[in-house]
Formats: C-alpha cells, sequence, structure tokens
C-alpha cells in the first residue's frame, strides 16, 4: 500500500509541473528508469532567488534529511551525501563523502578521515553552547606492547613511517619516543599539588622514580664547551660494581665508577669494594683533620707470637723477621716499639700502612697518642708522669727506675696509676 501511494503522488507532482506555466519545469526529462533536469537550475525551497543548486530557507527548524529503508537490520543500511569535482572527460575526481554507516565516517575518496561511534566520541555534550572540545571514549587497552582498543588517537606521517599517540583520561602511550618540547627555555611543572613521576616503574612511594635493570637510571649532563656527563645508578646483581650499590660515574658502564656507597653505608672513592665506612683509593687533603673516634696514631703490623695477641701488649721489634715485631719479654729492651692499640675501649684514631710491602699487617701497634697499655706494678707503684719501660713478665710494661738502662728503652709516660699486681694504665706514647 505504501509503495502504491508514493508512486501515486510522484505522479502527481509531476503532471503538476507539466501544467505549470513555467519553461523550466518543462526541461523535465527521463531515460534509463531516471528523472534529471537538463540545462542545470538553481532550485530554492521556501524562497524565490536561490542561491545554490539547491538552497532551502524556513524560519522554522529546518533538516534535509536522507535515508535508506529496507533490509532485515540496521547494518546492512546505508545513508550519506556525496560531495564530487570531476573534469569534463571524467579523467579524474575528487569526492568526499558524509555517510552513516552506524559509525559516523568522513571519507576523502576511499581514505578515511574522521569517524564518530556513540560510545567512542562525543563533541561538547549535554551543552546548548559547548566551549570546550570534549571527547568520551573508552580507556586505552593494551596487548603486550601494542594499543589494541579504546584512546583518542592521534597519527602522523613521516615518509613510510606513522607515529601514533594514544591517550585517555590519565594514560598517554606512544608507538615512538615521546618528547615535550618547547621553542624557548620555559618550565615544565606539575603544578596544583605537584604529583609523581615515574619512570619504567608504578612504584608509588617518591615523589620521582626512574627503574632500570641495564642501565644507569640518570645522567647529568652539561652541553656547553668543557662541560661533561655523569651517570648515576643503583646496580644489581650482574652489575661489576656489585648488587644494591649506588654507583656514580662518568661512562655506562659501572667498572668505570668513580665512587660508590653500598646498601651498609660504606664509601668508596677511586673504588667499588670499600670495607670500610670511607675509603679512598687516591691522594686527600684537608686544611683540619678531626677525629673523634680515636685517641692513638697506630700502624699495622705483623707480630710473631704463639698466643691470642691482647690489646695493650707490649711488643718490640724482631731482629729475625724484617719489618715485624714480636712480644716484649725482658726490661729496658731497647728494641721497644709500642703497643698493640685497642685496650680499655680506645681504638686508634689514625691507621697506616701499604699493602703489599714490608709496612703492612695484621695487627695496630700504637707509635704515639695515648693507649691503655699492660702493666706490671710489682716492679713499682705506677703514678702519673712516671716512665715506663718494658718487664721480665710478656708483654707488660712497669716503672722505670735505672735512669742508665732505660736510655732508649722509654716507652712512655703514666697518665693513670697502678699501686699492685697488673692491670691497665694509660700511657701517653713517646718512644726515646
Amino acid at each position: 500500500m505504501t509503495k502504491y501511494f508514493t508512486h501515486l503522488l510522484l505522479a502527481v507532482c509531476l503532471a503538476g509541473f507539466l501544467f505549470i506555466p513555467n519553461q523550466v519545469l518543462a526541461q523535465w526529462s527521463t531515460q534509463n528508469g531516471n528523472v534529471y533536469l537538463n540545462p542545470p537550475t538553481k532550485v530554492g525551497i521556501g524562497l524565490s532567488n536561490p542561491n545554490r543548486n539547491l538552497d532551502i530557507h524556513s524560519t522554522s527548524d529546518t533538516y534535509l534529511r536522507v535515508s535508506s529503508l529496507g533490509g532485515a537490520s540496521l547494518s546492512s543500511l546505508t545513508a550519506g551525501i556525496e560531495l564530487r569535482r570531476t573534469v569534463a572527460n571524467g579523467s579524474s575526481a575528487a569526492t568526499w563523502s558524509i555517510v552513516n554507516e552506524g559509525t559516523f565516517r568522513i571519507r576523502h575518496n576511499s581514505d578515511l578521515m574522521f569517524a564518530m561511534t556513540p560510545d567512542m566520541a562525543r563533541l561538547g555534550i549535554n551543552t546548548e553552547n559547548p566551549v570546550v572540545f570534549t571527547i568520551y571514549g573508552k580507556n586505552v587497552t593494551k596487548s603486550g606492547n601494542y594499543v589494541a582498543d579504546g584512546a583518542l588517537r592521534l597519527h602522523s606521517r613521516v615518509g613510510d613511517n606513522i607515529h601514533m599517540l594514544a591517550l585517555d583520561g590519565n594514560q598517554i602511550e606512544s608507538s615512538d619516543p615521546l618528547y615535550i618540547n618547547n621553542d624557548l627555555e620555559q618550565n615544565v611543572h606539575l603544578a596544583n599539588g605537584g604529583g609523581k613521576v615515574k619512570v619504567g616503574t608504578t612504584d608509588n612511594e617518591a615523589r620521582f622514580s626512574v627503574a632500570s635493570e641495564s642501565d644507569m637510571q640518570l645522567k647529568l649532563i652539561n652541553p656547553g664547551s668543557g662541560g661533561a656527563a655523569w651517570r648515576i645508578g643503583v646496580a644489581n646483581s650482574t652489575w661489576s660494581a656489585g648488587a644494591g650499590k649506588l654507583v656514580f660515574s662518568r661512562t655506562a658502564s659501572s667498572d668505570d665508577a668513580t665512587m660508590v656507597i653500598t646498601p651498609a653505608g660504606n664509601v668508596g672513592i677511586g673504588l667499588t669494594t670499600p670495607s670500610k665506612t670511607l675509603q679512598v683509593n687516591g691522594t686527600t687533603s684537608t686544611k683540619v683533620l678531626e677525629i673523634t673516634g680515636g685517641a692513638d696514631l697506630a700502624e699495622h703490623f705483623n707480630v710473631e707470637t704463639n698466643e691470642t695477641l691482647l690489646p695493650g701488649t707490649v711488643v718490640s721489634i724482631d731482629p729475625t723477621k724484617p719489618g715485624q715485631l714480636r712480644v716484649a719479654r725482658q726490661a729496658y729492651d731497647k728494641t721497644v716499639a709500642g703497643i698493640v692499640s685497642g685496650a680499655g675501649d680506645v681504638q686508634p684514631g689514625m691507621l697506616m700502612g701499604q699493602v703489599g710491602t714490608l709496612a703492612s699487617g695484621q695487627h695496630p701497634v700504637a707509635l704515639t697518642g695515648r693507649v691503655y697499655c699492660r702493666v706490671d706494678a710489682q716492679y713499682g707503684a705506677i703514678r702519673p708522669g712516671d716512665l715506663l719501660t718494658t718487664s721480665p713478665t710478656t708483654g707488660h710494661a712497669m716503672k722505670a727506675t735505672d735512669s742508665e738502662k732505660a736510655q732508649g728503652a722509654i716507652l712512655g709516660k703514666a697518665m693513670t696509676t697502678l699501686e699492685t699486681g697488673t692491670g691497665l694504665v694509660l700511657v701517653l706514647v713517646s718512644l726515646q
């Protein structure tokens, strides 16, 4: 019934056109079932002086509707408008099309230029006069390193290379290195609370976090004349510097580290395996050196002994072993060398030695300064100011009472008292 009515209405309209006294209407023609008008003319709807081939005017809401009807579902239907420019012989044409295929699409020739679906993009939504360009869409969905779904995507082509930038509400993905550049030297701010910056990690502890297993995490560069670059990294077990160390290097390799800090807090300058709180492989210079953790100057010596060597023991030069010492065993020994440091919880303030030479060893021996010494008072009570020398008691000092024998055998001066027996006496070491 609908089809019959439509044909009837079209016939009535054409008949009316033919009888209206207007010569333009008489130019309608038919061919191959099509109706056309030749020569071209302008058609006005709602006005008598159209400026375009089809000019529609109305004082109320005005629509131009192109509909497609039929089919079992909307997915099988398409409605659109095609704008084409063609040369006279038809050898070339340029076409823009606006199409409703369920997805709204704009094409140039066959290339898709813009697409929009109701659930992926809405412009100026829920506002009569939008002042911002608003896009609503899905979150980024990734498959490995590939953006599989969602996001607002920007593509650019350089030669045969296509670069892609994908964004959603809180995420930016790029198919290539991502740059933030200014033409001028301006600042990049994380304002209004700042937030946290994370590179290679999702760790949320600090304001700025950088993670890398194989490379230095930070590189500081001065590109000016005479400038240089420094790398800073936290090592793992595969790095030659050693696991867990904070590494400072002039190159990308931890082999060239000039300074490290171990997890225990030891600092190494010029070496990567510091065993002390501060260990320097090189020359140091200072105007003032203040030591608050020890009271004597000691050197490392190897000491010949069959028993455990106790701190405070008096030692002498061993004439049979160059560079080594032995425990003192005789009175007024002119080969007396010093006192093993560390007794009475008084530690050496400075330790010296040179590894790989005779000037090295296992035991710190005080050569000057204050150190507790094992003393035997059976040869005379000890009072502050008394000169001390070696005694017949193994490893012990005694009061020097024979000034003639004492020459060249003086160990130092007593600074505390010992009335009887054996014990520790604080001694100001002064070999003479």
